[in-house]
């Protein structure tokens, strides 16, 4: 018994000769102004090469400007003192869709002109008032100009001439004077034909359609809107 404890206490005092023999750990360095000390010591550090910031996504596009899948055509249209105020064009099935309100057929070429409803020609006056100092053409609208365009509508003469290279296309019916609802700039064009129309019957009811190259050129007087739409290049039809 007593030889065991001898060995115990032999190992006890050999364990705590290791604690003294056992050397002090270093200090740990510490860096101060891109250099790490210890002691008397000094060791260079190595700075990491700055993080480049991260570049943020793109913004979504807002609902007025022009999206995916849309085109931008009208928007680059000067237009006297009017603003073009963008809109939604999309292309489907071979047709335009315009603000969702609008169907618009065709390419607005000669082989292929853009086919308009007044209902779409007249939607200008929601935004284009002159004399209110609204003075914005929808993008909708914008398009059309310098492109081909085909509409129907009732169409009116000059009364004196038998035959004439001008005419009036309207929404609705109007002999020029007396019988019928006159025009509106919203809904008539100003028409300048290839060719010249027979005029001799002036009383006569007249239909057809117009194709020809559309402009948009408001005629202000005094602020207020005298004409707006134009027609050049035109040909008649009324054949119906």
């Amino acid at each position: 018994m007593r030889t065991f404890w001898i060995t115990i206490s032999i190992l006890v005092a050999a364990g705590l000769a290791a604690l003294f023999l056992i050397p002090a750990p270093e200090v740990a360095p510490t860096v101060e102004s891109g250099v790490a000390t210890s002691g008397a010591n000094t060791i260079p550090t190595i700075t990491p090469p700055p993080v480049a910031p991260k570049t943020p996504f793109a913004a979504e596009p807002s609902a007025a400007s022009p999206t995916l899948g849309t085109f931008t055509k009208g928007l680059d249209q000067t237009i006297k003192d009017a603003k073009v105020r963008p809109g939604r064009l999309v292309e489907k099935d071979g047709a335009i869709s315009a603000d969702g309100k609008f169907v618009i057929q065709g390419k607005g070429t000669k082989e292929s002109p853009y086919e308009v409803s007044w209902e779409l020609l007249m939607s200008a006056s929601d935004t284009y008032i002159p004399r209110l100092g609204e003075k914005e053409i929808p993008q909708r609208i914008a398009m059309l100009n310098g492109a081909y365009v085909r509409i129907s509508g009732f169409i009116a003469f000059p009364l004196i001439v038998t035959e004439s290279s001008e005419c009036l296309v309207m929404l609705n019916q109007w002999d020029g004077c007396c019988i019928g609802v006159p025009p509106s700039p919203y809904d008539a064009i100003e028409v300048k034909l290839v060719t010249p129309a027979d005029n001799s019957k002036r009383h006569i009811v007249r239909v057809g359609t117009l194709e020809g190259v559309f402009h948009i050129d408001p005629y202000v007087v005094e602020k207020w809107l005298v004409g707006l739409y134009t027609m050049d290049n035109a040909t008649l039809s009324t054949e119906m």
